[in-house]
């Protein structure tokens, strides 16, 4: 397990999520959306397909593929969710 920064910037606010280093991608992004809605109290509106992830140290946009582990994400990691 590794924890990582995520910033999303149509909510203004920042997130500390736990995830496992071995989930694909497209499931951290799941996972990081439902955990903010519950948070926020909010609905995600449109597809969850159309939200990107950006690892913001290399400012590249993460292959939805690749586990966390192979997108080099690690204790620290800061993500974008745009």
């Amino acid at each position: 397990m590794i924890i990582i920064d995520v910033e999303v910037p149509l909510l203004d606010k920042k997130y500390d999520v736990q995830i496992d280093e071995n989930t694909p991608v497209y499931e951290v992004k799941e996972e990081i959306t439902d955990m903010i809605c519950r948070k926020e109290q909010c609905v995600l509106v449109g597809k969850i397909e159309r939200l990107l992830i950006w690892d913001m140290q290399s400012g590249k946009r993460l292959d939805e593929k690749l586990t966390a582990w192979e997108s080099g994400l690690v204790t620290g990691s800061r993500l974008m969710l745009v």
